[in-house]
């Protein structure tokens, strides 16, 4: 397989830039990858430039949290979307703006029960990028109150930990909007990770496809959710989650994605094309 449709850059809480994916992709002969930062397209354009005139493929892509009714939230990934779109933009960076206040809240929990971070730190790890807790535990790290990533988000900022802090969510009708707003399409990100609960409310709300192949889902979850895709006349898609070395991520290109995904993708976004 040469496709991989679920990749993250420093643009959000990915440790590799968007130039050096594509490099890495290029090393490894891949023909195709999406860029699918979280809440954040500006990586997007560097990729793009980036992959000039070689064989590769930048498929502009986004990933959105969105608010889930029963059980854990959902992710949702936006394929060729139009990544200058006004009205996506705008969302995201109301997004930005509640990442840091989460970033600054969560900072001063942690600098009140003495640990040495602060938000400049904080905002030194994302650099350009999106905000994210990733970049809190890497804070955490640099101070010395842990060892490693994994044991910032085990210790003080996971789900259950004491100075977790819920971000900001799209609600599920909001965030389909958007893709289709901005023409893309819109897919269910790592079901067999985060739990298929949301499926079949987001398919009646308007899903376009599902992440079958993702690089963590064993073959009986991958063969599930390929045949609820039958059922649904859903779109399969899958990628690797890349996040960078270092990182509890598959490595570039995992994943098994079909190179026919692409087409399929292509073919589903002339509905929301004017």
């Amino acid at each position: 397989m040469t496709v991989d449709l679920h990749v993250h850059t420093t643009a959000s809480d990915g440790l590799v830039a968007p130039r050096d994916v594509v490099a890495a992709a290029l090393d490894l002969g891949l023909s195709v990858i999406s860029i699918t930062d979280h809440d954040s397209v500006d990586g997007i354009d560097e990729a793009l430039e980036a992959a000039r005139d070689t064989s590769l493929e930048i498929i502009s892509g986004v990933e959105l949290s969105v608010r889930s009714e029963d059980g854990p939230d959902a992710h949702l990934l936006g394929y060729l979307i139009d990544h200058h779109d006004p009205a996506l933009l705008s969302a995201l960076e109301r997004l930005r703006a509640a990442r840091l206040e989460r970033a600054r809240t969560m900072v001063a929990a942690l600098a009140r029960a003495g640990h040495t971070v602060d938000i400049a730190g904080v905002l030194d790890e994302a650099g350009a990028g999106a905000v994210g807790r990733v970049h809190v535990a890497r804070a955490l790290v640099r101070a010395g109150s842990v060892d490693t990533i994994e044991e910032a988000f085990a210790r003080f900022i996971g789900r259950d930990g004491p100075f977790y802090v819920q971000k900001a969510l799209f609600y599920p009708r909001e965030a389909l909007a958007l893709i289709h707003g901005a023409g893309g399409v819109a897919v269910l990100a790592h079901p067999g990770v985060s739990g298929e609960g949301p499926l079949v409310p987001l398919v009646e709300a308007g899903l376009d496809g599902v992440e079958a192949y993702h690089a963590d889902h064993n073959a009986s979850q991958r063969d599930h959710f390929l045949a609820m895709a039958r059922r649904f006349g859903l779109v399969t898609t899958g990628g690797s989650d890349f996040h960078g070395p270092g990182m509890r991520s598959a490595a570039l290109g995992a994943g098994t994605c079909p190179d026919e995904a692409v087409g399929e993708l292509r073919r589903r976004a002339t509905i929301f094309r004017p």
